[in-house]
């Protein structure tokens, strides 16, 4: 036997050796189905409410009230403002859960804060878009007194805050927004926004698809997530320009009339890093510098201006310690915004 023949039998064997470990190790899975020992039937469970619910061990009839709490929460329409702080008071054996109706915009980044009288206190948070079905919500837990969400679609959004079973006491909540991606001109910001997204251009004939940011010819400009530059190049409208391709999300960005490009095609970058300088090539020949700037979904263009607007982010939330002096309303009580019954 040659040697050439005697290393492919070799292989040959140790391929038969793991298809046999592998037959094995599946028909031990069945079997053990059969007799009972089964793969845990939740074990890609990821609402944590669920997870919760399976877990709890206490009586049957405080998580039915528990959980008629979460359903009579959802049904609430009280509205809050981006950058609400509040405070809940659980004095109230049968409290359950509060919601609040939040008008959000695709791109943003929503933050919610929690402040509970116990470190270990669990909290749970649901955030549902208008018109979903609450059955499907994947609840998750605020983890170091803070949980953020990347906003998917603009419209309202029911925010539904539910403490752990018999939780008792003072809850401090701040809920707002921040921005998803970094400003991608360096030390510029939203003043310098001067054209928006949809904006008539070539008298109608199209519409602005980004946003133009204002800045002197050969500021940097940045990365605005970690990714790789799919391309680069000098042509069109855009004149010179990069084009940058998130590696979470899947976006593509663009960034066109750049005066001279500082990066190559297929390179790898992490946010911040600097992609080229601000110009007025292409297009925007004879004007002033300016980048523009566009955001490239699996859905087409979107608006990238919610994605970047900068806001103050708020303080960090304190748990009150007592229930404020003032009038109170029994639990289950009529509140309304005005005179009415609307």
């Amino acid at each position: 036997m040659t040697l050439s023949t005697r290393l492919t039998f070799c292989r040959i064997l140790d391929m038969n050796r793991l298809l046999s470990f592998l037959s094995f190790i599946l028909t031990a899975f069945f079997i053990f189905s059969c007799d009972g020992l089964k793969m845990p039937k939740h074990i890609f469970e990821t609402s944590e409410r669920a997870k919760y619910e399976r877990d709890f061990s206490g009586p049957d009839n405080l998580m039915s009230k528990w959980k008629a709490g979460f359903i009579t929460a959802a049904a609430s329409q009280l509205t809050i403002p981006d950058g609400s702080s509040f405070t809940i008071f659980s004095t109230d054996p049968d409290f359950s859960a509060v919601a609040y109706s939040l008008e959000l915009k695709k791109g943003e980044m929503l933050v919610i804060e929690a402040a509970a009288n116990t470190q270990d206190a669990k909290i749970f948070i649901d955030v549902l878009e208008q018109g979903s079905d609450i059955g499907k919500s994947k609840s998750e837990r605020i983890k170091n007194g803070r949980l953020t969400r990347f906003i998917e679609n603009s419209g309202w959004h029911k925010i539904i805050i539910q403490p752990e079973i018999e939780y008792r006491g003072a809850l401090g909540m701040k809920i707002y927004t921040q921005p998803s991606l970094v400003f991608p001109v360096a030390g510029k910001g939203n003043r310098d926004v001067q054209s928006f997204w949809g904006a008539d251009r070539d008298g109608g004939g199209r519409r602005h698809e980004g946003v133009d940011i204002f800045a002197s010819r050969g500021t940097l400009v940045m990365a605005v997530a970690d990714g790789f530059v799919t391309r680069t190049g000098n042509q069109g409208l855009g004149g010179k320009q990069v084009w940058l391709r998130d590696g979470i999300l899947g976006n593509s960005y663009y960034y066109a009339h750049l005066d001279s490009i500082l990066t190559e095609s297929g390179k790898q970058v992490r946010t911040g890093d600097t992609l080229g300088r601000v110009g007025n090539t292409g297009n925007a020949e004879g004007g002033p510098p300016h980048l523009h700037f566009g955001i490239y979904t699996s859905g087409g263009a979107v608006d990238p201006y919610p994605y970047l607007r900068k806001r103050l982010a708020m303080p960090s939330s304190e748990a009150a310690t007592e229930m404020p002096s003032g009038k109170s309303s029994k639990a289950g009580s009529t509140l309304r915004t005005g005179p009415g019954t609307e």
